[in-house]
């Protein structure tokens, strides 16, 4: 028994300290769809939104009904009558039911009604596409901020390193008397610099892996970091008019707000339809029986159909039908401000996504170059402070020169990747294969 516990403790121990799978963007995208509640609730929106169709159809079609009713009456005999046995009155029963149909023929709210049902549908359908798309770049910038968040811990680790490697040269050299203490003090000051940005950094790698296993459900360790030579694409079409005459079509935000601007133009075409007439053709089938004796005589039953039209025309109504389509009105002019204002911020957002391409490949080009050349520098201050012709505040500025290139050099590079999906976005294209493009920048 002992040795089937101490085996079962083993192999949970191994499964405990399995590491986890590693996972890329796709991976992490795939996961969020099926994790996050924020899409989740999207879906259900949907859902609900696509059965306004379903209830604005129903108002143009037949209403069927079917009434029945059953009573059992004992009617009290007038005083003076009760002895009279023929005179005495007796309880009696009465049943009917009918069926009833009633078919709009004219009637502006129940067609406003369908088209507000129509447009609703597909306006939930919309929204939900953009609530997709919108997932993509939450995922895609909670991935590229656990990659940043690792690469500036490990540029300032890297950072603290050397300056503690200094510090203890210079007290080596202050001790032999080859230093002065102000080499000491300098170095010293680098040193506590990189341990308070180490300190600041692990918290921003703490912060970021938590948000993006906050959307996706993945342990953030296991992340795949991009490879060190990132493919700079250029944008299709390469022109800025061409991306926004592209956005100004088939932006999903201006989508929307065109399917907000229909449901109000359609909703002040039903208040002012408030002033028209209603037609209904009607028809229905009645029968009733009793058994009062007066009845009998009629055979104790009834039985009728009919057929015909109803019209019903408002005349006054204290003033608010002409409130309901002035509010209407006011509804309509809004929903065209905000479709306008859709428009301009759409235009807004292109240009940003598009510099961030354009001008994030030639910053990534130009970081790169700019690395290569503060690794050289700082190759060199070393060398010229064991000659003697750099001093250690020299030293000290190059570490400090290269580790912010290092920094910056992965900044732009997931801006980049950022701007590429962002881009799309703003032009309703982002989808699963721009997503896998971009993905291709991640080592496996």
């Amino acid at each position: 028994m002992k040795r089937q516990l101490h085996l079962l403790a083993c192999l949970l121990a191994a499964g405990l300290s399995t590491p986890a799978q590693a996972f890329d963007l796709i991976d992490a995208w795939r996961a969020a769809h099926n994790y996050d509640t924020g899409i989740a609730s999207s879906r259900s929106d949907l859902t609900a939104g696509q059965e306004k169709q379903v209830q604005g159809r129903a108002g143009l079609l037949p209403q069927v009904g079917v009434t029945g009713n059953y009573s059992h009456s004992n009617p009290i005999a007038p005083k003076g009558t009760q002895g009279n046995g023929n005179d005495a009155r007796v309880g009696y029963e009465s049943n009917s039911y009918g069926v009833n149909l009633s078919q709009p023929l004219f009637d502006v709210s129940r067609y406003t009604g369908y088209k507000k049902g129509k447009i609703a549908s597909e306006l939930a359908q919309t929204q939900y596409d953009i609530a997709e798309q919108q997932l993509i770049i939450d995922v895609a910038k909670a991935y590229f901020d656990v990659l940043l968040a690792q690469d500036t811990l490990s540029a300032t680790r890297a950072s603290k390193k050397a300056y503690k490697s200094q510090l203890e040269q210079a007290k080596t050299a202050f001790d032999v008397g080859t230093a002065t203490i102000t080499d000491t003090y300098e170095a010293q000051a680098g040193y506590d610099g990189a341990v308070a940005n180490e300190i600041i950094a692990e918290s921003t790698l703490e912060l970021a892996n938590n948000n993006l296993t906050r959307l996706t459900g993945l342990p953030a360790q296991a992340i795949q970091p991009i490879t060190s030579k990132l493919a700079l694409e250029k944008p299709n079409p390469e022109s800025l008019d061409g991306w926004i005459a592209l956005a100004l079509g088939n932006s999903l935000e201006i989508k929307a707000q065109q399917q907000a601007l229909a449901v109000a133009e359609q909703d002040l075409t039903e208040k002012r339809g408030a002033h028209l007439p209603t037609v209904n053709l009607t028809a229905g089938y009645q029968e009733s029986r009793s058994t009062l004796p007066a009845v009998q005589g009629n055979l104790g039953a009834t039985r009728g159909s009919s057929i015909g039209v109803s019209v019903s025309l408002p005349l006054f109504a204290g003033g608010g039908i002409n409130s309901q389509v002035s509010e209407a009105a006011a509804r309509l002019d809004s929903a065209r401000d905000k479709l306008e204002s859709t428009r301009r911020k759409v235009r807004e957002d292109v240009r940003r996504a598009y510099l961030g391409v354009t001008n994030g490949a030639a910053y990534v080009r130009a970081q790169e170059q700019l690395l290569v050349s503060a690794k050289s520098k700082l190759e060199s201050t070393r060398m010229g402070k064991e000659v003697g012709i750099r001093t250690n505040i020299d030293l000290l500025k190059a570490e400090q020169d290269y580790t912010d290139t290092v920094k910056s050099l992965a900044d732009a590079r997931y801006r980049y990747l950022n701007a590429r999906l962002t881009l799309a976005q703003s032009i309703g294209s982002l989808d699963d294969k721009v997503l896998a493009s971009v993905n291709t920048s991640i080592r496996h």
